[in-house]
């Protein structure tokens, strides 16, 4: 079998190339074209209504190539765009390229190869995203994959398995005769879906290639998938019209894998809705639509799914987000969170009454608020509390309660991002967790005893509390803009949890030293006002006193605080082991006798 079409003067390849308003990217992709390890294709560059000279750029790239084309329509869309390609595409095999994107230089090489090897219809690659700061990030083009699978077949006889296939039309390589009477449907966004699920039911063995073959470009201004507008109503209208296509396919699990799709792509959606009333419009919008389909929310399978937002269509406020101290560094970031149903409260002033993106911020005043008092004006099922200097990363708020959800446990942790210093696991001292290596990547459930607690570090944002948890804390100290406060907080909460649930992915970056450490004689007082806490360690006190000397800096405050635990009698006993990135001559003298 050669691959060649019947044509000899036909090109093997057809790669359609849709353009519209890329004009800083388009030259990129025309280059990544030229580059390719297979030259035997033609290009077909279509211009849809481009106004910023795409179409013109696009050309001079490729000026000289007699394998490109340039095609110039009026707007009328991306599927319109494709659909002029595929009309006069002359290759055997086809492929596209959106023009913000990139191909790898032996993508149409190694893609026909898999094509040929595996002796299907078509076949797919891995990828790789490309954010606006130049960041780069592996994906194998599957949903709910920690390792990507081998190079090899991926069958489309399980709808559930098929609704884990990046849709996408790009990173593919097909024959051409698969489009015959199959065009994407215009005048609609998410055009994708519907044409993969219909190749799906007519070629049900995919070539799969794990490697990044593909640069897909994310967060592009302009972008269709990161567009806030009425326009991601379109979904569901898409959703509607593939129910019978999936239904109907034939498909081992059509149902679950129906539900699942749909969990997916309203998830997708949701995620760039920041305008409050639209929001609830949507929210509306897609409960009305699972519950006329049936489908409920299938969110169990892929745990970058929010369940936060299943919770928000069954009418539950997910989460109740507390911000001590200035909010200024957090707000921007709460703003733009993927996970966006929440209640915002500031405790104190200095906030805005609602952010640029029409979220509402509650005030609180601080004074003689305790955890439990806080926790009877929450309205959220988990509350995260912002110590100072804290902001949450963008999936942050989605991780902790999509792992909240899951393990149905009182505490969640997560691991944190020092904005100097890099990446911390979230313990002072993690060889006390027991089974902490083993964990999956998206976080399991660990013990949480007094030595567990004991070594959980001085944040609050990395860590997630049921409300019921924040009532029950024994004898808290209350809610302090310092450092101290924080530590006997993480303390408090993870003695009453008992149980905690853990991921190492982190959700919080904090600065590289907490804000407000306490000076030693501060410390002292904080920790002498504390109930006894008979499931601690005898000298847990000095623990957490020479922690905050050491995050405060200087060898002087270190002997300060050590004299401070002598004088209050913490050393005696001396059953509390001491955080490893202390000095050594504090470790050796914490550890005698």
């Amino acid at each position: 079998m050669t691959g060649r079409p019947a044509d000899p003067a036909a090109p093997l390849i057809t790669v359609i190339v849709a353009v519209h308003q890329v004009a800083p990217q388009i030259a990129e992709a025309i280059a990544s074209l030229r580059a390719q390890s297979l030259p035997d294709f033609e290009a077909l560059v279509v211009d849809d209504g481009s106004t910023d000279g795409s179409g013109r750029i696009a050309a001079e790239a490729f000026a000289g190539d007699a394998r490109f084309r340039l095609l110039v329509q009026p707007n009328r869309g991306l599927s319109a765009a494709r659909n002029a390609g595929l009309d006069q595409a002359r290759g055997e095999f086809v492929a596209f390229l959106d023009g913000d994107d990139a191909m790898a230089p032996d993508f149409l090489e190694l893609l026909h190869r898999a094509i040929l090897e595996e002796g299907t219809e078509w076949a797919a690659s891995g990828l790789a995203l490309v954010y606006p700061g130049g960041e780069e990030r592996p994906h194998p083009g599957l949903h709910a994959c920690d390792m990507p699978p081998e190079a090899g077949r991926l069958p489309l006889t399980d709808a559930c398995e098929v609704a884990r296939i990046f849709p996408s039309a790009w990173n593919k390589l097909y024959r051409r005769s698969l489009f015959d009477g199959i065009r994407f449907p215009e005048g609609s966004w998410f055009e994708d879906h519907e044409v993969f699920w219909a190749l799906a039911r007519r070629a049900p063995l995919l070539a799969y290639r794990p490697q990044a073959l593909y640069r897909h470009r994310r967060d592009r201004p302009g972008q269709i998938t990161g567009a806030d507008s009425d326009r991601v109503f379109d979904v569901l209208r898409v959703l509607d019209r593939l129910g019978p296509v999936i239904l109907g396919s034939g498909m081992a699990r059509a149902a679950e894998g129906y539900a699942r799709l749909s969990a997916r792509l309203i998830h997708e959606r949701a995620l760039v809705i920041r305008d409050p009333a639209r929001r609830a419009r949507f929210l509306t919008a897609a409960q009305a639509f699972l519950q006329h389909r049936g489908a409920g929310w299938q969110a169990d399978w892929d745990p970058e799914i929010s369940r936060g937002l299943g919770l928000a269509l069954a009418g539950v406020l997910p989460l109740s987000v507390v911000v001590q101290g200035d909010p200024g560094p957090a707000l921007a970031a709460l703003d733009a969170q993927g996970m966006a149903d929440f209640e915002l409260v500031v405790l104190g002033d200095g906030a805005p009454g609602v952010l640029p993106s029409g979220r509402a911020v509650r005030r609180l005043d601080p004074g003689g608020l305790t955890p439990a008092r806080l926790a009877s004006v929450l309205e959220g099922r988990w509350v995260l509390l912002l110590a100072p200097g804290e902001v949450p990363l963008p999936e942050g708020l989605m991780r902790l309660v999509n792992l909240g959800e899951r393990l149905d446990l009182p505490l969640i942790i997560g691991a944190l991002e020092r904005r100097g210093r890099g990446y911390h696991d979230g313990w002072t001292d993690n060889r006390v967790v027991p089974g902490l290596d083993a964990l999956p990547v998206w976080g399991g459930e660990v013990a949480m005893g007094g030595a567990q607690a004991l070594k959980l570090y001085p944040a609050l944002g990395n860590r997630l509390m049921r409300r019921e948890l924040l009532v029950a804390l024994p004898g808290s100290p209350g809610l302090g803009r310092d450092a101290g406060s924080a530590q006997m907080l993480a303390l408090l909460g993870g003695l009453q949890a008992g149980r905690a649930g853990y991921t190492r992915l982190a959700v919080l970056s904090v600065p590289d030293r907490p804000v407000a450490i306490p000076g030693t004689g501060a410390a002292r007082r904080l920790l002498s006002a504390c109930p006894a806490l008979p499931d601690l360690p005898q000298g847990w006190q000095a623990v957490v006193m020479l922690r905050l000397a050491r995050l405060r800096g200087g060898g002087l405050r270190l002997v300060g605080a050590l004299a401070g635990a002598l004088r209050e009698g913490w050393l005696a006993g001396r059953k509390a082991a001491p955080d490893p990135d202390l000095p050594r001559w504090v470790r050796r003298l914490m550890s005698r006798g």
